[in-house]
């Protein structure tokens, strides 16, 4: 195995990354140095995620091979642009205009729209979606509408048009029922502070083991009468393998229900680990 070290400048300051260039992309390199807060999705350039600027563009750090990025570039992370005390617009807006849900692809959105705005301070809101759908930013949650909300309030601010106090929320009197209290945690999801599980590896000591759930290839309302694990146990590095045989008690919710006028006990869904 080759081993490479170059030179880059990572988020304003000059770093060295090593890498196996016949191995790494740029997003694993990034998240072994702690920037997490590029998230994998796909992992095959679909989703936009693991969205980074290389060089002035947007490009899917998943997909950039490590042997193609050259020596002394410029790379910027979510962590480059901006931390919950010292916020960018983008992150703030963000918030405010309720863009931030389940928060992964939150942080590829945020560095896409930078790009963005770096190039073009007064986009149209057709023109954000368009941007958004060449760069292949995804989300599940929102619909878009309030990510491109928060891509035209951030536009204003960095115009001038607004401030950051403007956009910010403070709800009268203490107030928060029905007013636009922004997600608790849409703040460190903008800011890629989140970590959700493929993150936490990275904090885990040598030889912990890894958890993979195999779901069955059945159709959801088949009945699975067995379950053959003779072959995924004699596979290597397989230490244990878990089914609903090691879940003790009786898998059954006691708690009654009404069903055609009785009470009844029925049956709670069981996670299957194989």
């Amino acid at each position: 195995m080759a081993i490479r070290r170059i030179p880059v400048c990572l988020n304003g300051l000059e770093k060295h990354l090593v890498f196996d260039p016949e191995k790494d992309s740029l997003a694993e390199v990034l998240r072994r140095y702690g920037l997490t807060g590029t998230k994998v999705g796909c992992g095959t350039g679909v989703c936009g995620a693991c969205s980074v600027i290389l060089n002035g563009k947007v490009v899917r750090s998943c997909v950039k091979r490590m042997k193609d990025v050259e020596e002394n570039s410029e790379i910027t992370t979510i962590e480059g642009i901006g931390a919950p005390n010292f916020l960018h617009p983008l992150q703030l807006a963000m918030a405010a205009a309720g863009a931030v849900q389940c928060g992964f692809c939150t942080p590829g959105f945020v560095v896409s729209a930078k790009a963005l705005l770096d190039g073009n301070p007064a986009p149209s809101r057709e023109e954000v979606r368009d941007w958004f759908q060449r760069h292949r930013n995804i989300c599940r949650c929102t619909g878009y509408k309030q990510i491109v909300d928060a891509v035209m309030l951030a536009a204003e601010v960095l115009r001038g048009g607004k401030t950051m106090e403007d956009i910010s929320f403070s709800p009268a009197s203490g107030r928060i029922l029905g007013t636009r209290y922004p997600r608790p945690t849409a703040i460190g999801k903008a800011c890629g502070l989140l970590e959700y599980g493929d993150d936490m590896k990275y904090k885990m000591p040598p030889g912990t083991l890894h958890l993979a759930v195999v779901q069955p290839k059945a159709a959801s309302h088949a009945k699975i009468l067995g379950i053959d694990i003779s072959e995924a146990e004699g596979m290597p590095g397989v230490y244990k393998v878990v089914t609903a045989a090691d879940v003790k008690g009786n898998n059954i919710d006691q708690y009654p229900y009404t069903q055609g006028g009785k009470k009844s006990a029925h049956p709670a869904p069981v996670a299957v680990k194989i």
